[in-house]
């Protein structure tokens, strides 16, 4: 019963991503071509990347998906320790765009280390928590699962990237909750962490100004559309400008350069606009059905590991798709955390395919 429960949910978690994916591509075509034709002379440049970290994102997938689990697990400590020695290395040596340092220039593309350390901290703290045994106590294996994935979130926030360090925190709080840890620790984990937290937001001004925009709930009573609700102001126009059915595929008049970040940030808006309520809303179903899909295949296995690695994958694609979501239409701040497999970002695409082989690893369901 295990078996076919569990092989349910699998077909669906590859359906539903197969169906994110061809919708991102179409969305990529319309949303990214005037920015791809004002920077570079090129409608197709931004697709043409989305396209090839699409590709290189599924050959990894295809041969990390038929690697021994076991084989992997032995890097994971090399894994861990280099994702963090180059978060170092964003710090000295990184490019700022945007206000963050957050890139590693490679010449023709740029490396977001943050990105790769979602897929690296998932597999780590599986790993480390799958151990658990009667020779050491809970707090013990605990502290080991932790530590170098919270000094790696630390590093991210300095970048500042705030929205991907609450990403972060929260996927491995989710699989600690999950985990055969006492729920003693995540109890405490959750009420010490929430004073820090809001002492980080306030920590910056840029970002205590959007908490604070959000909080007070100026950008619906019409105030400073030009300043700091320009962007959602424009995420509305472009969303209620498609009614029920939208304007029709690669009609979008927001990426026209009144939507800012119109292919990456705000790709759910230029969905509305072209595609209606009616897509947003079989957007949002798919996304769910997709996180269902892990949740279920996590539930319908009894390898602690297995479990550790889906549970984190689909509160990964979770909180972005909400903070994402929720960050296009006023009902969370504006982080600029990406829709997966759906908004611009190659390091993204890349880093969410090799999740994926983790959560597919054949050799999971055969060992």
């Amino acid at each position: 019963m295990i078996n076919i429960s569990n092989t349910f949910f699998k077909k669906m978690n590859l359906y539903a991503i197969w169906f994110l994916v061809t919708f991102g591509l179409l969305l990529q075509i319309s949303a990214s071509s005037v920015q791809g034709l004002n920077q570079y002379d090129d409608n197709f440049y931004f697709i043409k990347r989305h396209v090839a970290s699409l590709v290189i994102g599924i050959i990894i997938f295809n041969l990390v998906k038929s690697v021994s689990y076991k084989f992997i697990l032995k890097f994971s400590n090399t894994f861990i320790v280099l994702i963090t020695l180059s978060l170092f290395l964003v710090l000295a040596y990184g490019v700022v765009v945007g206000g963050s340092r957050r890139w590693i220039d490679l010449g023709p593309v740029y490396f977001q280390p943050s990105e790769f350390a979602k897929p690296i901290i998932i597999l780590w703290v599986a790993h480390k928590l799958s151990e658990l045994k009667n020779e050491h106590s809970h707090r013990y294996y605990l502290q080991r699962a932790i530590l170098l994935p919270i000094v790696c979130c630390f590093l991210i926030y300095l970048e500042p990237d705030y929205g991907t360090t609450l990403t972060i925190l929260g996927i491995f709080f989710v699989q600690i909750v999950f985990s055969d840890i006492k729920a003693r620790y995540p109890a405490a984990i959750l009420s010490l962490s929430v004073f820090p937290l809001y002492l980080f937001a306030n920590a910056s001004d840029y970002r205590r100004q959007r908490i604070e925009t959000f909080v007070t709930g100026k950008c619906q009573e019409g105030v400073d559309l030009l300043g700091d609700c320009f962007q959602l102001n424009q995420s509305w126009i472009a969303i209620s400008s498609g009614g029920l059915t939208g304007l029709g595929p690669g009609t979008s008049r927001a990426r026209w350069g009144m939507l800012p970040n119109a292919y990456t940030d705000f790709i759910v808006s230029i969905t509305g606009e072209e595609y209606g309520f009616i897509g947003i809303l079989i957007l949002t179903i798919i996304f769910l059905i997709l996180i269902i899909s892990f949740y279920g295949m996590a539930l319908t296995t009894d390898n602690s590991f297995k479990k550790l690695i889906l549970v984190g994958l689909g509160t990964w694609v979770g909180l972005q798709t909400i903070i994402n979501l929720g960050g296009a239409v006023g009902l969370l701040p504006i982080t600029g955390i990406v829709l997966p497999f759906i908004s611009y970002g190659g390091t993204a695409m890349v880093s969410i395919f090799i999740g994926l082989s983790l959560a597919h690893n054949e050799t999971l369901y055969n060992e």
